[in-house]
This record gives C-alpha cells, structure tokens and sequence, in this order.
C-alpha cells in the first residue's frame, strides 16, 4: 500500500516513517517539506537507504503549492517557475522515483473561465513543454493536482491543457477531497470526463466544504462506493495514496482507513 509522508505533517521525519511502516504501508509519497535537510544528493540517497531498511520504498514526491509557482504573473516569474520545476525534478529523480506532484496555479480573482483560457491556458501550455522536455529523457511524470481554488478545477481547462501537451510525461493527479470540495454536485461526473487523463489518485473522504481536509475513509460525505465505481468504469489503471492531509489524529485516521483503502485496491485490481 502507498502512503503519504504529508499526513503526517506534524511529525519529525523519523517519526512518520516509523508509524508509517508500523501501520502496514511499504511504499511512500514524500512531502517535499519532510526533506529540507536532505540538501544534497548523498544525504538523500542516505535518506533512501534508511526508508527501504526500514522496508519503505520511494513513491513519489510531493511538492504542491510551492510559493515559486506563479506562471501567471512577469515573464521573470515564469522563469522562475520553471527553474522551480526543474530543481523538484531533480530531487525527485535523486530519490530514486519518477513522478512529480505539483499543482496547476492559482486561479487571479475574478476571471473568468473565458479569460483562464484564452489568458492563462498559454501561460501554462509554454511552462509545461519546457518542463515536459526537462523530463523526458528521465522518462518522468509531472503530475497536477487541481484544488477548488486551482486553475484545474474547471474539467474544460484541464482536458484542453492536457490535450495540448499530449504527452506520457504528464498527467492529472485527481484528489477525491479537493475535487468533493471544488465539484460537490459532479465530482462522479468529473472521474469520467477526464478519465484516462488521470494517472493518480489521492484517496480521501470529505466533507465538501473544506479544502484542505481530508477526512477518514467513510467518515464524510462523499460517494466512495461510486468513486471506485467511476474509476473501474474508466478502466483506471495507475497508482492510488492514502492522503488524510489536514486531518487531526493521522495515526488514528489511517488504521481506521486501511480496510476501505485495501478494498478500493483489490476493486480497482490495483498492486497492492
């Protein structure tokens, strides 16, 4: 099972890795966040090494919602992005993982969703084929994780950006608590436009209302059973996390997750 270092944000580094092996996970999504001292190359593979004795392998890292990603603003602030993009990838690729998980920029106040693509749906396309290209001989993934507040949320923004990009290097990152959040009434509907667009999942349950919450497996108010349902219709086939980001007992909220998120694996016939 895949774990996310986040839900343990509160926790020195150690800590999370110990309850994360202790409450049965083998592979692990890294917050950015819990590295900071892993600065150089050697003190991350030095990291890796202590996580796989541990009997934790790498599974990603996560770097969503850095302040340097601001593609929407001076041509120098996309330069910057990039250069941000660049240096994930690279502490990415030192842990030994492909993907990259990253958001899709903040939506300006009071535009439209006219104005997001006719404005910013350039912006964005430009950033990603320069990262895109960055990643490729790595043969890696940038993966975008659309929150209420993103760009993203608007399936016709995030279909066409993905469409333009066209590319294995590339990918949606479907957050079931930020899209319950961000589409309360057609987050079911929202699986199936986007479909084989989406190569990730954070699973969650939520209560539609706050953002940054994810909530106990069957602890909220979303549909978890037409969830699974909407991803087997589509034929999903990539990769699954426990996130209980934000919530305030994660030791807890995990063991008492575990048996749904085991069933949302066999009835996906995901690798455990």
């Amino acid at each position: 099972m895949r774990g996310s270092s986040i839900t343990f944000e509160d926790y020195p580094l150690e800590e999370a890795l110990r309850w994360t092996r202790d409450l049965g996970f083998t592979r692990l999504e890294m917050w950015k966040h819990h590295l900071k001292r892993c600065k150089t190359d050697s003190l991350r593979q030095a990291f890796v090494k202590c996580a796989r004795e541990m009997g934790l392998e790498m599974g990603g890292f996560n770097a969503v919602g850095e302040p340097y990603f601001q593609p929407f603003g001076t041509d120098a602030q996309l330069h910057e992005t990039l250069e941000g993009l660049k240096s994930d990838l690279e502490f990415t690729l030192s842990l030994g993982v492909k993907d990259v998980l990253i958001w899709e920029g903040v939506r300006p106040k009071g535009y439209t969703d006219l104005e997001c693509q006719e404005r910013l749906l350039p912006r964005l396309v430009e950033l990603f084929q320069a990262a895109i290209k960055l990643a490729k001989p790595a043969n890696a993934r940038f993966l975008v994780e659309p929150h209420p507040f993103t760009v993203g949320m608007n399936d016709q923004f995030l279909i066409k950006l993905f469409d333009t990009l066209d590319s294995p290097n590339f990918g949606v990152l479907f957050d079931c608590c930020h899209f319950g959040v961000g589409q309360p009434h057609d987050y079911i509907g929202a699986i199936h436009r986007l479909g084989p667009r989406i190569r990730h999942i954070h699973f969650s349950d939520s209560d539609q209302k706050t953002s940054e919450l994810h909530y106990v497996l069957g602890t909220g108010r979303l549909d978890l059973a037409a969830i699974l349902e909407a991803f087997k219709s589509i034929r999903y086939d990539g990769t699954l996390t426990l996130d209980l980001y934000g919530y305030p007992t994660p030791i807890e909220g995990t063991r008492r997750s575990i048996p749904k998120l085991r069933h949302a694996y066999d009835f996906l016939g995901l690798a455990i």
